[in-house]
Parts: C-alpha cells; sequence; structure tokens
C-alpha cells in the first residue's frame, strides 16, 4: 500500500471517529439548549395563565393549557415529556409540559401549560443535517486535498527511489538526487548518496583485486605447468612420481580454467567491451561437433541432428563459440558410455538432448556458480553458469529439462 493512501486511511478513519463523537456531543448540547429555553417559555405561560386567573379571566385551551380545580395545593413545579392522542393521529404527539399549583381567592387549580415538541425535532433534524453535510464536505475536500497536497510533497521521495531503482554499482555512471525543501529528505538523498558511493568503491576495489589475482595467477601457473611437464620426461622417475606430478599437473590444469572462467564471467558484465557480427547458428554448431568428434568416438556416442533453418544472431564470435561449446562438451562428457546426442535447431529454437545419469538437483540451480551435477575432476562448476551470463547478455532465454536419464537444455533466441 502507498505511503500516501496509508495516511488518507488513518485521516479519513480519524475524522469519521471525531465525527460521530462531535455528533453525539452537539446533539446533546442542542437538545439541552432547547429544553432549557422550552421550560423557560413553559415558566412564562404558567405565570400569564395563572395572572388571567386571577383577574378573573381564566381560559382552557386544550392541550396547550389547562386549569383544573382541585382539593389541594403542591409548591413544586415538574417539568416533564408527554404524548397526548388526537382523534385523528394514533401514535400521538408530543408536548413540554409544566405543571403548577396556584391558590386564587381561597381556591386550589392546577395549572398545566404544554408546547409542541414537533419544532425542537425538527430543529435537531435540521441542525444535525447540516451539521452531517458540512462535515462531509469537509471531509472530502480535505481529504483530496490532503492527498494532493501529499503528492507533490513526496514527489521528490518518488523521484529518489526511481532513480535508487535504475542505479548499479556495477555502473559507471553516478547517482544523482535532486535538492528539496524538505529537510529530512535532504538528509535521506545525503545518506543514500554516502552508502551508493561506498557501495561502489567496495565493490570496485574487490573487484580490481578479483581481476589483479585472477590475471597475476596466469604466469605462476603456466612456469609450474611447464617444470611438471619437463619433470614428465625425466626418466628416472619411477611410477610412483609420476602418478604424482600427473595429480599435481591436472589440478592446475583445474585451476587454470577455473580462472579463465572467472575473468570470464567478470568480462561479461560489460556488454561493451565484445564487438557484434552476424553469425549463422547452424554453421557454428556443426564446426563445435567436428572440433568433438574424437571426443564422441571415444565415448561411442550416437549423435543425431536437425536444423531446419538458418538462424542467424548478431553477437560476438567468440562468445556465441564459448555458449555452444559448453553445451556440447556438457552433452559429451556428463554421457553414458553408448548414449545418444540429439541436437535440434528450428523455429529459432536451439535444443540439445543427451542421455545420462539422472539429475538429483533442481534443474534450475545447475545454472549457479559452482553447481556440479557429478563429482568429475574435469568439471568446474561454471560452464552453465558462462552460458547463463552469455543468455542473459544477449536476452536469450535458456530452459534445463530432465526426465529420468534424458537431459535437455533449450535455448530460445
Amino acid at each position: 500500500m502507498k505511503l500516501i493512501n496509508k495516511i488518507s486511511r488513518y485521516f479519513l478513519f480519524v475524522s469519521i471517529l471525531v465525527f460521530i463523537v462531535v455528533s453525539v456531543g452537539l446533539y446533546f448540547v442542542i437538545e439541552n439548549t432547547i429544553t432549557e429555553e422550552t421550560d423557560e417559555q413553559l415558566s412564562n405561560i404558567s405565570q400569564k395563565a395563572v395572572q388571567e386567573l386571577k383577574n378573573g379571566r381564566a381560559v382552557s385551551f386544550s392541550p396547550f393549557v389547562e386549569i383544573i380545580p382541585v382539593n389541594h395545593a403542591n409548591d413544586k413545579n415538574e417539568f416533564n415529556d408527554v404524548l397526548i392522542k388526537s382523534n385523528e393521529e394514533d401514535d400521538g404527539e408530543p408536548f413540554r409540559q409544566l405543571t403548577s399549583f396556584t391558590n386564587v381567592n381561597g381556591k386550589f387549580y392546577k395549572v398545566i401549560v404544554r408546547i409542541s415538541l414537533i419544532e425542537k425535532e425538527d430543529m435537531l433534524s435540521s441542525i444535525l443535517t447540516v451539521v452531517l453535510i458540512s462535515f462531509l464536505l469537509f471531509v472530502f475536500v480535505l481529504y483530496f486535498v490532503n492527498n494532493k497536497v501529499s503528492k507533490n510533497i513526496l514527489k521528490d521521495f518518488y523521484d529518489t527511489l526511481k532513480k535508487l531503482e535504475g542505479f548499479s554499482i556495477k555502473s559507471d555512471e553516478e547517482l544523482l538526487l535532486s535538492n528539496t525543501n524538505i529537510e529530512e529528505f535532504n538528509q535521506l538523498n545525503k545518506s543514500v548518496l554516502f552508502l551508493s558511493q561506498r557501495a561502489k568503491n567496495e565493490y570496485r576495489s574487490l573487484k580490481e583485486f578479483s581481476e589483479d589475482m585472477n590475471h597475476e595467477i596466469q604466469t605462476p601457473l603456466a612456469i609450474a605447468k611447464s617444470k611438471l611437464e619437463i619433470l614428465l620426461q625425466d626418466e628416472e622417475l619411477n611410477e610412483n612420481d609420476l602418478n604424482q606430478v600427473n595429480a599435481v599437473l591436472t589440478n592446475l590444469n583445474r585451476l587454470e580454467r577455473v580462472n579463465k572462467s572467472i575473468l570470464l564471467l567478470n568480462k561479461l558484465e560489460h556488454k561493451n567491451l565484445f564487438e557484434n557480427a552476424p553469425i549463422i547458428i547452424e554453421d557454428e554448431i556443426k564446426s563445435i561437433l567436428s572440433t568433438f568428434s574424437d571426443f564422441i568416438k571415444t565415448k561411442n556416442l550416437i549423435v543425431e541432428t536437425e536444423f531446419e533453418d538458418k538462424t542467424s544472431i548478431n553477437a560476438n564470435q567468440s562468445l556465441i563459440n564459448i555458449l555452444f561449446t559448453n553445451l556440447i562438451s556438457n552433452a559429451i562428457k556428463h554421457n553414458n558410455q553408448n548414449g545418444k546426442i540429439i541436437v535440434e535447431l528450428k523455429n529459432k529454437l536451439f535444443s540439445i538432448k543427451n542421455s545420462g545419469v539422472p539429475l538429483q538437483e533442481n534443474p534450475s540451480i545447475m545454472f549457479n556458480r559452482f553447481v556440479k551435477s557429478t563429482n568429475s575432476v574435469d568439471s568446474v562448476g561454471l560452464g552453465l553458469t558462462i552460458v547463463k551470463r552469455i543468455c542473459d547478455l544477449y536476452s536469450f532465454k535458456i530452459q534445463y529439462e530432465t526426465q529420468n536419464e534424458w537431459h535437455e537444455i533449450k535455448l530460445y533466441f
């Protein structure tokens, strides 16, 4: 939920609550005021009726004035509300009445004066209606004014959010935030700028360290491999020594492949470093399959190919070669002896399917770094990660599906 809507909802809820409390209070204040005014009028009318009675002009005008002779008097005046039924109405009409007693020339009289309360109810109803309409209009106007003002005030905040969404510590572009006339937003922007700059500096330092280390490790690796290869030619070495040297050389070769893969992954973060050219996918795949022909024969694999179109893409030749080389070499490397590989290219869809050991892991995690389906020392666990990075670079969609012993990777151009 947006901040503006949340604030507006709280405002609306509080306004309705205040309205209910104020309306109830206002009702009782107005009702009490009208009752006091009515009682004062009744007292005046009662006094006039008593005065007329003393002047010998007593008039009973039911139901508003009634003068009833009684045997004894009561000093207490009593105000109360009554319902008086007329012949036409069954429900009765509400009246406020004052009952008092008086002694005129030795005779006792009960004097009852009444005022109809219909006007009072109409007055209360009219006042509350006006108050209700005024309050609803006030809340309605204030709600939209508050919403409009809040949007205007939070414009700088949303501008900062939008720029943060497009910010990347990998980018060379600096994060630029606008100055505002709201102190809190300026403080927020200063904190965000400080954190973004620190993140960029730390990322740059880490990246430079990684690149320098990977680059500098190449020379000692090459020297170590060269010395070991010379050592392998020494006829004085026994079988155990040869096995030990071979094991060291194998691990150095693996370390070299890991190092080159990490260098390539770092380089893939910068699309503008690669020059693109038109590439015929079918020609690239046939060339790679030809390169692996000896390896395929060694494992006695059956390879079926089906090419239905001449799909052409605009990409870097080396990267596309690495992409298909990794996919095809995986299909060969992780295949069973006497297994099968099916390669298809049609409707801008490349598919490579191979037999092999059923996959225990979720296929989607096979594109993560250093995830391997086997414990083969030949695999460094970065081949499919590089494939995924190249696909991301050129917006290709890639899927890894398995069914029992069959593994299939689909690549949509």
